[in-house]
């Protein structure tokens, strides 16, 4: 395995960058006190945001960790959500029993009121006109989210439902409850539309994909739940986690499924086939968050420990999954990957490294090539 570390710091923060072959596939990562607690992209994919435990919310740079903005008292407990419209208008923050909007220079615009308990999530519809929160109660509420008032109260739920989403076409709401029912409703008439059986534990997220086919919903199981909205039934029990999974994002293809656990663990999955790819391991702090990039290449998350992590989605990682065992014996074959020799010019050594990065790239694309191409072809996949 080749490393190279730089530490380096930045503001308040120590940021780390890193590169590896079958390692940890850090790409970059910033440890932050007090810790993260949510993380979200906005729309463009140009700005990170992210949430903390001490009520503050900052917006960074998703390539170099950098702080562009912070808000410090933002709410008086730590931001649970984060999110922001197609516009960009604004920024939608929720922690303690408040959420509150914010403009791209950190002035507050708007305040909502309304949760008895402390809120565990919020979602922005597409068209930015609506949201919906959700606390430690059985009602959870969809807002009017430019004359700031509640448009109506969710009632339906037998217990506490925590999980909250609204579709991309902005035509359903998700909702996930410790009923065991995961209901899907009609947001113009605001009446359920048809009911899903949900995990026998708490739902802790519910995620739609991009294209508005799958529902992921992950919960205190262990595991993750992926639905087919079409033929409203359950296709996929994801197993692979050893705690509680309490977030999920889909890549914005939506052929894969980022899971974070309090298992100290992100999860990659192939949400259309029901397969485990790679676990990517924090190993210091249980995961709270987890999002994709835009382009899908990296997955964000952020743990108790205080990192804040930049995950690469490396082609290496299918190569492994899929041809590891014909990869390695063609790199295992091939002496030019073999350890120093003794008695061997540390300068020719050298070179040989070089040379042996380079053909170890051309046999990663290799693979990774037939993977997509197999991948093309697969009918599951359409």
């Amino acid at each position: 395995m080749k490393r190279i570390r730089s530490i380096f710091l930045v503001g308040c923060c120590i940021t780390l960058q890193a590169f590896s072959q079958e390692g940890d596939y850090v790409s970059n990562r910033a440890t932050f006190s007090p810790a993260p607690s949510s993380i979200a992209l906005s729309p463009d994919g140009k700005l990170l945001l992210a949430g903390f435990t001490d009520g503050s919310f900052r917006v960074l740079d998703p390539g170099s960790l950098e702080v562009s903005l912070e808000v410090k008292g933002a709410h008086v407990k730590a931001v649970t959500a984060l999110d922001m419209p197609p516009k960009m208008d604004f920024i939608l923050t929720a922690g303690g029993k408040e959420i509150k909007l914010w403009d791209r220079g950190g002035k507050q615009v708007g305040d909502f009121t309304g949760h008895a308990t402390s809120i565990w999530n919020a979602d922005i519809s597409r068209d930015g006109k609506h949201a919906v929160s959700s606390a430690f109660n059985k009602t959870f509420l969809l807002w009017d989210v430019y004359n700031g008032v509640i448009a109506e109260y969710m009632r339906g739920h037998e217990d506490v439902t925590l999980a909250v989403a609204i579709s991309p076409n902005d035509h359903w709401i998700a909702s996930g409850s410790n009923d065991h029912s995961i209901r899907i409703w009609d947001l113009e008439t605001r009446e359920v539309a048809f009911t899903l059986q949900g995990p026998p534990e708490d739902v802790y997220d519910v995620a739609f994909s991009p294209d508005g086919k799958l529902l992921a919903a992950a919960s205190g199981e262990h595991a993750i739940r992926v639905y087919d909205l079409e033929a409203r039934t359950l296709v996929h029990l994801l197993k692979g986690h050893r705690d509680a999974v309490k977030r999920l994002n889909f890549s914005p293809d939506s052929r894969y499924l980022a899971s974070a656990s309090m298992d100290k663990s992100v999860i990659l999955w192939d949400a259309v086939k029901g397969e485990k790819i790679h676990t990517y391991l924090d190993g210091e702090g249980l995961v709270l968050d987890a999002v994709f990039s835009s382009d899908g290449q990296t997955i964000f998350s952020v743990s108790t420990s205080g990192n804040l992590t930049c995950w690469k989605v490396d082609p290496e990682i299918f190569v492994l999954k899929y041809y590891g065992q014909s990869y390695r014996e063609e790199i295992d074959g091939d002496s030019l990957f073999h350890p120093r020799g003794k008695g061997e010019p540390r300068k020719k050594y050298q070179a040989r490294m070089e040379e042996a990065a380079q053909i170890r790239a051309e046999i990663i694309d290799k693979y990774f090539q037939r993977y997509l191409q197999e991948r093309a072809g697969d009918p599951d996949a359409q």
